[in-house]
This record gives C-alpha cells, structure tokens and sequence, in this order.
C-alpha cells in the first residue's frame, strides 16, 4: 500500500509540473500543465455530461486520457509523430502506469478513450478538444501579446468536435 502511495505521488507530481506542448509551442509565459487541463476537462464532464452517459466512466476518462504523457511527452497535432506511433507509445506508458498504480481499469479506460466509439469516449474527448479552444481563449484574453490562439484553435476545433452538445458549447464561445 505504501509504495502504491508512493508511485501516485510521483506520478501526479509530474502530470502536475507537465507544461503542455501546445502552449509551449506558442510561448505562453505561464503554459497549463497537463493536471490542469486534466482538471479542466473533468469539470467540463461533470457541468454538461447527458445523464444518458455513465458520468462516472467519462470522469475516470477525463482524469486518465493524458496520463500516458509524463512518460512519453505531450505529442501535438504538429509535432510530427504518427497517430499510431502516439498510441503506440502512449499504450505501452499506460502499462507501465497499470502496474505502478496497482489500476488496471486505466488500460480499459486508455482503450475506450482512444477507440472513440462508446458515446461516453466520444463525449470526453470533445470536451478534451473544447477545453483546449476555452484554455486558448483565456490566454487571448489575459496573456500580454496579440491575442491569436483561440481562432487557430476553434478552427481545429471545429474540423474535430462532433458530438452535438459539444459542438454547441465551442460555437457559443464566438458570440
């Protein structure tokens, strides 16, 4: 039990000091760490979440789908890696987690989060790509430079997004 505490206190001391890439990529002074983002995605879930989906498994979903990356890195859009190597090395960095977590639900949920084909998976990786457009737009509005990464990143967002909720929400952040 101990050493289970013990790997959790590593393990969430580093999603906590990961500073996203994306922002990194754009010179944000103070870049969100991927607990942040992870946080940001829960709250999302839990605000707007159907009740025709288990809340409980989106929860599990959003806390776990960027764990993977203290080991392997936050892998962008433009960082040049292929979609396969990503899951690929990802999958392998969510073993390893199984193990030193004593978790082996985390595969499962890496699995569904990353196949995208239960609504629960569909739903929380929207909102994965919908906390990035809100974060970018925080930025725009609080960062000293000239506020140009929420259209960049709706842009995306809107070619990604495709639950109908979801997709609503990020156009509302226009008006």
């Amino acid at each position: 039990m101990k050493q289970k505490l013990e790997n959790f206190k590593a393990i969430s001391g580093q999603m906590k000091n990961l500073a996203r890439s994306g922002w990194l990529y754009h010179k944000i002074k103070s870049p969100e760490v991927d607990a942040s983002h992870s946080w940001g995605v829960s709250m999302l879930v839990q605000i707007f979440a159907p009740k025709e989906l288990d809340l409980c498994r989106c929860l599990k979903m959003a806390n776990i789908h960027d764990l993977a990356e203290i080991y392997v890195g936050d892998y962008t859009p433009g960082s040049g890696i292929s979609p396969q190597e990503k899951y690929r090395l990802e999958s392998q960095a969510i073993q390893r987690l199984a193990k030193e977590l004593q978790y082996p639900e985390i595969i499962d949920l890496f699995e569904e989060f990353e196949a995208c084909e239960t609504p629960e998976a569909v739903f929380v990786k929207n909102m994965d790509r919908l906390d990035t457009v809100i974060q970018a737009k925080y930025f725009d509005e609080t960062q000293n430079y000239d506020g140009r990464l929420f259209e960049e990143f709706y842009e995306y967002a809107l070619t990604k997004i495709n639950h109908p909720l979801v997709l609503e929400l990020l156009k509302s952040l226009k008006d």
